[in-house]
C-alpha cells in the first residue's frame, strides 16, 4: 500500500479539523432590541425561533442527548407514546432552517446556557411577561396586528392551523377537523422560520409555526422545590387555532413534542453586532425561505369550498344536488351524506356515496325514507377544500312524550359527532370542537335539537342511556322552558340514569345543551308521566 507523504497528509487533517470546528461552532441569533419602561424591560430577544442547524452546532459540540421520547406529528407519523421520535428524526431535520422540535424545556435550557459559556454572554430563555409584551406589542387586542375574530388575516402573519393544514392532515393521515382559520399560509407542519410578517419589534413566528418554550415556573417539585415540574409556554403552532397572545399554556418538564420550540433572549441593553456566524446564517436562511415560498404558493392553490349547495327532493326517492362550480386545474368533487335511518339500520355517520364527480352536480339513490344530509368537497392535484355548506332532504321525526328517541335522530346539530356502527350509534358533545390548545378555551357549547309535541304539562321522568366525563353537565329546554339541568358521575362505560323534570305542553323543538366543558355521549333518551 503507497504511502501517503506527510505534506499530503497535513493539508487533509487541516481541513478536517477545520470542517469538524466549523460545525461546531455556535450561531448567534439574529436579536432585535426590545424595551418597555414600565416594566423596566430592557434586552434583546432573537429575531426567529431557534433552527435544526443552530441545535446541530450544539449537538456537535457538546454531545448533549436528548431523550428519544418525543410525541412526534409529521407527514409519517402520528403522535404517539408507544411510538416516540427524536428530534433528528430524517423529516424534521430535512430542512435546517425550520425550528427545531422534540427538544423539551431540558435541551432548549441546555442549548442556552452552552451558547452562553460558549459566547461569554447572558443567553437564556425568556420569561413570560418578556414574551407576552413582544407577541402583543403591548396591546390589548387579541394579536398584534388587530382582532381578527374571524380569522381571515393570521395568515399573512402566522402559520397556524389553516386550509393547507387541514388539506395536508387529511392527505397524509386521513384525519380531517372541521374547522380552522379562514385562510391559508401555504404550510402543513412548521415552516421554515420568517415565512411570514414580522411584528414592529420585528419578531417573527410569535404566535405561530411552533409554540414557545419558556423559563417561567408555573409549579414546583413538592418534595424539592429547586426542581420545576410545570414551566409556561406561549403562542399556538402550526396544529392549533390562535385565540390571542394572552392565553397562558403550560408543559410539563419532561414533556417533549414536536408542537414546541424555543428562542431566545440576551440580558442586554447595549447594541449587539452581528458575528460574522450570523451574517452567514441569515444569508442560508434567506436561500431557504426563497425556496420554501414556492412550496407555499403551490399549497395556496388549493381549490376553494364548493358554495351555494342546494337539494332538491325527487320522485323514487332521489335527491338532485347541485353547486357552484369551483375554478382550478382538473377539479372534481367528493360528495358525503349523513342518512338518518328509520329503522337504525344504517349509521348516521357522514359516507363518502360519491368521488371524482367532473360536473357541480349530482344524483343520489337515498337508500330509504328517512331523511338525509349532504356536503360537498373539491378536489384538485394540490389536496382536498374545506367543505360546503350542509343542506338536508326529507322529513324528521316528531317525537312526544313516552316514546324513546335515539340521539342519533336529531334534526339541527352544533359541535357533535356520531360514533358506533350500524345499530350502535350514540352522539357526542364536542367540549373543544374548534380546535383550541391547552389554557383557556372558549366555551362553545354543543346542542342537539328534537323536533318533540308535548299535549301535557307538569312533572315527569327521564331515563338516559349515556356516559361522560366526571362533572358534565347539561341542560334540556322545551322553547324557553327549562326541562331539566343535569350533571353526570364518570363511569368507564354506558349507564342508565334517571331524573325529575318538568314538561309543558308545546310544540317547540327540544333541546340539548351541553352546559360547561367537560365531553358527554348520549345513546337515547325518554320521558315518562
Amino acid at each position: 500500500m503507497k504511502k501517503l507523504s506527510p505534506k499530503l497528509f497535513a493539508p487533509v487533517l487541516l481541513l478536517a479539523s477545520t470542517a469538524a470546528s466549523a460545525n461546531s461552532t455556535p450561531i448567534e441569533p439574529v436579536l432585535v432590541p426590545l424595551k418597555n419602561p414600565a416594566e423596566k424591560l430592557d434586552i434583546h430577544m432573537g429575531k426567529y425561533e431557534i433552527t435544526v442547524a443552530e441545535f446541530t452546532r450544539f449537538i456537535n459540540a457538546t454531545g448533549y442527548q436528548v431523550p428519544e421520547k418525543c410525541m412526534l406529528f409529521s407527514s409519517t407519523k402520528w403522535p404517539s407514546p408507544d411510538k416516540p421520535g427524536k428530534w433528528d428524526d430524517a423529516e424534521l431535520i430535512s430542512e435546517p432552517y425550520r425550528p427545531v422540535v422534540c427538544v423539551g424545556t431540558q435541551g432548549a435550557m441546555a442549548y442556552a446556557d452552552w451558547l452562553a459559556k460558549s459566547t461569554g454572554k447572558p443567553y437564556r430563555l425568556a420569561e413570560h411577561n418578556e414574551w407576552l409584551y413582544a407577541a402583543s406589542e403591548g396591546k390589548n387586542s387579541r394579536f398584534a396586528f388587530g382582532e381578527d375574530f374571524r380569522q381571515t388575516q393570521i395568515c399573512d402573519y402566522e402559520n397556524v392551523e389553516d386550509y393547507a393544514n387541514v388539506a395536508g392532515l387529511k392527505a397524509h393521515h386521513d384525519v380531517r377537523y372541521d374547522t380552522s382559520a379562514n385562510c391559508n399560509d401555504g404550510a402543513i407542519y412548521h415552516t421554515v422560520v420568517g415565512m411570514y410578517r414580522p411584528n414592529k419589534f420585528g419578531l417573527h413566528d410569535m404566535m405561530g409555526n411552533v409554540k414557545e418554550l419558556l423559563q417561567t415556573c408555573l409549579k414546583s417539585d413538592e418534595k424539592d422545590p429547586s426542581k420545576c415540574v410545570k414551566y409556561a409556554v406561549a403562542g399556538e403552532a402550526w396544529h392549533w387555532q390562535a385565540r390571542g397572545v394572552n392565553n397562558p399554556d403550560w408543559i410539563a418538564h419532561d414533556f417533549y413534542g414536536s408542537i414546541e420550540g424555543f428562542r431566545l433572549v440576551l440580558d442586554t441593553a447595549e447594541p449587539v453586532k452581528q458575528s460574522q456566524g450570523t451574517v452567514a446564517f441569515v444569508k442560508a436562511l434567506t436561500k431557504a425561505q426563497q425556496k420554501t415560498w414556492k412550496k407555499h404558493q403551490e399549497l395556496k392553490s388549493l381549490p376553494l369550498s364548493p358554495s351555494g349547495l342546494t337539494a332538491k327532493l325527487l320522485k323514487n326517492n332521489k335527491a338532485e344536488l347541485n353547486w357552484q362550480p369551483v375554478t382550478g386545474k382538473d377539479i372534481s368533487y367528493s360528495v358525503y351524506r349523513s342518512y338518518l335511518d328509520p329503522e337504525g339500520k344504517i349509521s348516521r355517520k357522514p359516507q363518502k356515496i360519491a368521488e371524482g364527480v367532473k360536473q357541480a352536480a349530482f344524483t343520489d339513490q337515498l337508500p330509504g325514507r328517512g331523511a338525509a344530509s349532504y356536503t360537498v368537497f373539491a378536489n384538485s392535484a394540490i389536496g382536498e377544500s374545506m367543505v360546503s355548506n350542509e343542506v338536508s332532504v326529507g322529513a324528521h321525526k316528531a317525537f312526544t312524550p313516552g316514546e324513546r328517541i335515539q340521539a342519533e335522530q336529531y334534526q339541527a346539530y352544533r359541535h357533535i359527532w356520531v360514533q358506533g356502527k350500524e345499530q350502535e350509534h350514540s352522539v357526542g358533545f364536542s367540549p373543544n370542537e374548534r380546535h383550541y390548545a391547552n389554557g383557556q378555551k372558549p366555551f362553545l357549547p354543543a346542542w342537539l335539537k328534537f323536533n318533540f309535541n308535548s299535549e301535557y304539562t307538569g312533572p315527569a321522568t327521564l331515563k338516559m342511556r349515556m356516559r361522560n366525563q366526571d362533572g358534565a353537565e347539561f341542560e334540556i329546554w322545551q322553547g324557553h322552558h327549562l326541562v331539566a339541568r343535569l350533571s353526570g358521575e364518570k363511569s368507564d362505560g354506558f349507564s342508565e340514569i334517571t331524573a325529575d323534570v318538568s314538561l309543558i305542553a308545546s310544540n317547540q323543538p327540544l333541546e340539548i345543551r351541553a352546559a360547561n366543558q367537560n365531553w358527554l355521549l348520549i345513546d337515547w333518551f325518554e320521558f315518562n308521566r
